[in-house]
């Protein structure tokens, strides 16, 4: 077996890494203040209104608050650098917390069908001025966090990030659907819209906590990364033409890090030197294209590589 060179790089330099971190933390504070805010408005909208939609909607959005802090500690915690127990890092607590909050998010929705049945079977006519006002904050709010959200979620790879800005737009979506049915209340003067409404909301949230937890799971059980990513990395290595080959190219994410390692095979003739500065290229045009990116880069010998690989195959089928 070949005896080459393995060259690891430990990814993205601190400073970026710093910056990563650094604008997680605040999209995280973004969320959790305007979760808090939209919470405080539409229970008290809620309770004053009796729109038991609005009020299904607070009940949600506190649900949010404790998922925003949740995201928040996870975000500090996962940016550690790793430690003897943690060779990886601690990227997938961004994963759990995404579990985490799937969980909040389920939970919620059966809160919602269950407040909208008790409102079915007990219809009331609710003050519609209080819950329009409450909600199309809401719609706004939700609107700008969670495009920052997204925005920083694609720039610094952050799975959790990217979590609470689906869950936000969801949320987004879920109060204009409220909105629309506390307008069909008036004009149709159908008391039960109301919880109809709410009800169906419900069902788009377990619709969307189906979709965020597969998202979670994928990385939970090292997936590799999308198709799309390992595509970017492949370009790189078909590019450069001093790799005349290479295989074993292996990709899992673990929160906001993507971790790779390959194989790439060299002319036999380069020095130990020279094998270093090609990997050293490689992860560079990679890491432009994918950044916060730990890569381990095994160099072999081409001609060797492949003279053993021949010797393995006859002695498989001897």
């Amino acid at each position: 077996m070949s005896t080459s060179p393995v060259f690891l790089h430990n990814a993205p330099s601190e400073p970026n890494r710093a910056d990563f971190v650094r604008r997680q933390q605040n999209a995280a504070r973004l969320s959790l203040g305007s979760n808090i805010a939209l919470v405080l408005i539409k229970v008290a909208a809620g309770l004053a209104s009796g729109a038991i939609s609005v009020l299904a909607e607070g009940v949600q959005s506190g649900l949010d608050v404790l998922a925003s802090l949740m995201i928040l500690w996870t975000v500090q915690r996962a940016s550690q650098p790793a430690d003897p127990s943690h060779p990886y890092g601690h990227g997938k607590l961004e994963n759990l917390a995404s579990l985490a909050q799937t969980i909040l998010i389920g939970g919620s929705a059966f809160y919602i069908m269950g407040a909208a049945w008790s409102r079915w079977n007990s219809p009331e006519l609710p003050h519609l001025g209080l819950g329009t006002f409450a909600l199309s904050i809401a719609i706004v709010t939700n609107f700008f966090v969670s495009r920052n959200l997204k925005k920083v979620a694609i720039e610094t790879g952050s799975q959790s990030i990217a979590a609470e800005a689906t869950h936000l737009r969801g949320d987004m979506i879920s109060c204009a659907g409220v909105l629309l049915g506390l307008g069909a209340v008036w004009i149709f003067k159908e008391l039960r819209l109301d919880p109809l409404i709410a009800a169906i909301m419900a069902l788009v949230v377990i619709v969307s906590a189906i979709r965020l937890g597969h998202d979670t799971v994928r990385p939970l059980l090292d997936e590799k990364l999308p198709g799309a990513e390992e595509a970017q990395i492949r370009a790189v290595l078909d590019a450069d033409m001093r790799v005349l080959s290479y295989h074993r190219l292996r990709t899992r994410q673990a929160g906001s890090h993507r971790l790779m390692d390959v194989h790439i095979q060299l002319d036999d003739e380069l020095s130990f030197s020279q094998s270093h500065a090609i990997t050293e290229d490689i992860e560079d045009e990679i890491r432009k294209v994918l950044p916060n990116l730990d890569i381990i880069v095994h160099a072999e010998p081409f001609e060797e590589e492949m003279r053993h690989q021949e010797e393995a195959h006859e002695r498989r089928n001897s």
